[in-house]
């Protein structure tokens, strides 16, 4: 892997499509990665916008800082969670922003880095996490974990079938090595699935796993919940999801807080008087073109969904 390369920004034309729509406005990129994302937006900024980066991997952090370069407006580099969001901006005084962009996806580096775990190409500790300084490694998971709750995750977040007996494999390999590797939880799973092994089979359990050591569903819906209440009348939100799990609660919930009555259908008419606090901008997800599954193969399964708060909410 390239010292010079950390990912490349998916969607980018159509992210910038989007926001940053005010030349002096506050922009969050919730994700920043290898900050591809977060130095396009700010470049459409003026000395008196504002561009918040976060991100949960310290290192992602450090490589955007130390390449950041001049830049007009003012900046924000933190190392948090996004769904601590609201601490956040109360840290630094901001009331309100004017748009965030959440890139759900891994980053190649984290992708490409063997020591991480992430890839079942490189071989590599089982760790899988995105901070590797907070809560327990993949390979801690399953030691921790029960065959039934193994498989529990494999079928909720790798949406795997009949897990069972790849999960006792893995459970079984996760017991009998004290440093279990992405090779080992390969092999294990061949001789359950057979040789050779289904990529997309392979790639549903380590991504059922990932999630389950970064708690990432629980962690968008922690951010989802807080979004309403920092994000400014006209403010926008743009999401990028990378599987069905993801871009169905985005999806869901752009719809719920869309609805403009809450009223039981029983009732003869409405009396709750709602008023939608966000409305869609994107009718549909947005899919990277041709042009750029040419370029970025792993920008293949990526969906962008779009909404907008509301004036009349504020």
């Amino acid at each position: 892997m390239s010292e010079l390369f950390y990912h490349a920004p998916v969607l980018l034309e159509e992210v910038l499509n989007l926001i940053p729509h005010k030349r002096d406005g506050v922009y969050l990129d919730a994700t920043l990665g290898g900050g591809g994302h977060f130095r396009a937006m700010a470049d459409r900024l003026d000395e008196h916008g504002v561009m918040i980066g976060l991100d949960r991997d310290g290192e992602a952090i450090a490589w955007t800082r130390d390449r950041l370069g001049p830049m007009r407006s003012r900046f924000i580099l933190e190392q948090a969670r996004f769904s601590e969001i609201d601490e956040v901006l109360l840290r630094h005084g901001i009331p309100l922003l004017d748009g965030i962009l959440i890139d759900l996806g891994v980053s190649s580096r984290q992708i490409d880095a063997p020591a991480r775990g992430f890839s079942y190409q490189r071989n590599g500790a089982l760790d899988m996490r995105m901070d590797p300084s907070q809560g327990i490694s993949a390979h801690e998971l399953i030691r921790n974990s029960t065959v039934d709750e193994l498989a529990d995750i494999l079928r909720t977040f790798g949406e795997v079938q009949r897990p069972g007996r790849i999960a006792a494999a893995i459970k079984d390999t996760g017991m009998r090595h004290a440093a279990m590797t992405s090779m080992d939880l390969r092999e294990c799973c061949a001789r359950v699935a057979g040789e050779p092994m289904p990529i997309a089979l392979l790639a549903k359990i380590f991504q059922a796993l990932r999630i389950a050591v970064n708690d990432e569903l629980g962690e968008l819906k922690r951010f989802l919940s807080k979004v309403l209440s920092v994000l400014g009348a006209g403010g926008r939100l743009v999401v990028i999801s990378y599987h069905s799990l993801e871009d169905r609660l985005v999806k869901e919930y752009i719809r719920e807080q869309e609805r403009s009555c809450i009223c039981p259908p029983e009732l003869p008419q409405c009396r709750c008087d709602r008023t939608p606090l966000l409305k869609r901008i994107t009718k549909k997800a947005i899919r990277p073109s041709a042009a750029e599954l040419a370029l970025n193969r792993r920008s293949r399964s990526a969906r962008l969904r779009a909404a907008e708060r509301t004036e009349a909410s504020r």
